[in-house]
C-alpha cells in the first residue's frame, strides 16, 4: 500500500519537476488573449537524446496547470490515514 502511494507521489514529483523546467516559447502577442498559441519545450529527465515541445493556447496551458494541481491535492489528501 505503502510502496504504491509512495510511486505515485514520485510520478507526479517528476511531472511536477518536468513542468517547472519548461522553456516558454512563445510568439509576441498580448498577455490578455487566451487563444494566443504557445509552445513549450519539455526535457526528458535522465536522457540526452531530447525532449518534446507542446503547443497549446494560453486557456488550454492554464487548463493543464489547474488539474495538476487538482492531481496532487486529490493523491496527496486520499492517503493521508494510510501512512501509519
Amino acid at each position: 500500500m505503502i510502496n504504491r502511494a509512495f510511486l505515485g507521489l514520485s510520478a507526479v514529483g517528476l511531472l511536477t519537476a518536468t513542468a517547472l523546467t519548461a522553456q516558454p516559447a512563445s510568439r509576441p502577442t498580448s498577455k490578455g488573449d487566451a487563444d494566443r498559441q504557445i509552445c513549450r519545450t519539455f526535457k526528458d529527465t535522465g536522457s540526452r537524446l531530447g525532449g518534446y515541445r507542446a503547443c497549446h493556447t494560453a486557456a488550454e496551458w492554464a487548463e493543464l496547470r489547474r488539474q495538476s494541481v487538482q492531481n496532487v491535492d486529490r493523491l496527496q489528501n486520499s492517503r493521508a490515514g494510510d501512512a501509519q
